[in-house]
């Protein structure tokens, strides 16, 4: 690599996250501190919180150039991220560090900023950021927004793509999310914080668990640009456990969940975004009369995980007209590894007939369906916790105390029914 390319050297670099500090019995806090008291700052910060929140800053900057094999660092400079993100180290304090350091020639811009994408900088060759060898930092305590909103992608399996600020900073959306959204989710989680929760990650049971939910939207727009946040909107506003793991079911672990120390059972919605389009205004259709959908008439003997794969990317910008399996079915090994020696025309053609609807779907007709369901799941939630009782979910699932069971089908019709839906199909059980 060579220390003076700008524009034709392009490396990935280490994310220095404005969350990092070295606590002061690190032994790399002095040397950190040594070199800091080098920087020649443009304003020299005087107040004692104003200079260690830039030597924060720096500290997190030196420990991305030390871990990374290029040197190469980026960071957020967004001043919108950080009125979201609510950093612990502040915008100006990382903005001040990484000017100071580039005009003494420390930091170097290294290749090219791509769309979304914060600018990757390297530390100059003989400059002391490079004489300090690897250390460890901490992170100080910060929490995800309870609310957040992603800028929208066709492959949902890329989760959804970055924080959209600028979108959540626009000041009528700002308003929405302050007024009605947020508050409606830190009611949710006040509630849910009335009860115990066990959850058994790796088959040991965790009692020691905060069950905090943030929601999570997606902004779509035809524009982009500078004008597109103004002409995006929100989708998508599934819940998500802050910072707890409910494990998977495949080896019973799931099953082992403890509310309130009862043991749980799970009410789930069978075939929930099929069940919901099937009453849309536009592509609304009779659904069969059947125990599974996804085995119904001409799916009947295909593989049932496929077959529901397949559905749920024909409603997220998949076309049932493919001649051959998408790429996207091929990004994952476990996927991959499902489709193997199966035909897509056998699944594509049967499903087309079984549900013609879904030949009509845009590629935005899943993301709506997810914000009816996510609205639905956080009716049913409040339901069931007015009752005292307490309760988990997972996107169109509940998990209750056995005993409860009753209360969570409750739940479920009576928010299907206060959004304008028939009952749903429910299962009841593991």
């Amino acid at each position: 690599m060579k220390d003076d390319q700008t524009d034709d050297f392009f490396t990935e670099g280490t994310y220095a996250s404005p969350r990092y500090f070295i606590p002061e019995d690190s032994p790399a806090h002095a040397e950190a501190w040594k070199i800091f008291q080098k920087i020649k700052w443009a304003k020299r910060p005087k107040r004692a919180d104003a200079i260690k929140n830039r030597f924060n800053a720096f500290s997190s900057i030196l420990w991305a150039v030390t871990k990374d094999e290029n040197w190469a660092f980026y960071t957020d400079l967004n001043k919108s991220s950080y009125a979201v993100m609510k950093w612990p180290t502040p915008y100006d304090a990382m903005k001040d560090t990484v000017n100071a350091l580039k005009a003494m020639g420390w930091l170097r811009r290294s290749g090219l900023r791509k769309l979304n994408r914060q600018i990757r900088y390297s530390a100059a060759q003989k400059t002391p950021m490079r004489s300090m060898k690897p250390f460890e930092v901490r992170e100080a305590l910060w929490w995800w927004p309870i609310v957040q909103v992603k800028r929208g992608k066709n492959n949902l399996d890329k989760n959804g793509g970055a924080m959209d600020v600028e979108f959540m900073t626009k000041p009528d959306i700002r308003n929405i999310l302050a007024k009605y959204i947020r508050p409606a989710m830190e009611d949710l989680n006040d509630k849910l914080a009335d009860h115990e929760y066990t959850l058994f990650k790796d088959g040991k049971a965790d009692d020691w668990v905060e069950v905090i939910y943030r929601r999570v939207f997606t902004s779509i727009s035809d524009k982009t640009g500078p004008k597109r946040a103004h002409d995006s909107r929100l989708t998508h506003g599934r819940i998500y456990l802050n910072d707890a793991f409910i494990p998977s079911k495949k080896k019973g672990w799931r099953q082992k969940t403890l509310i309130d120390g009862k043991p749980t059972t799970e009410v789930d919605v069978h075939a929930s975004s099929l069940r919901l389009l099937s009453e849309d205004y536009y592509l609304g259709f009779d659904l069969p009369e059947t125990e599974d959908l996804y085995t119904h008439g001409n799916l009947s003997g295909l593989n049932r995980k496929i077959t529901k794969k397949i559905v749920a990317a024909s409603l997220n910008g998949i076309t049932l007209d493919h001649k051959s399996w998408p790429e996207s079915f091929y990004e994952k090994e476990k996927d991959a590894q499902l489709i193997a020696g199966q035909d897509w025309q056998t699944y594509a053609v049967a499903i087309a007939e079984t549900y013609p609807s879904l030949t009509k779907a845009d590629k935005d007709t899943g993301l709506d369906l997810m914000m009816i369901e996510s609205d639905i799941i956080i009716s049913a939630m409040n339901y069931v916790l007015d009752k005292g009782i307490g309760c988990l979910s997972i996107h169109d699932c509940l998990i209750v105390p056995e005993e409860s069971a009753q209360v969570a089908i409750d739940a479920f019709n009576d928010a299907y029914r206060h959004k304008g839906f028939k009952p749903p199909q429910l299962t009841v059980g593991w």
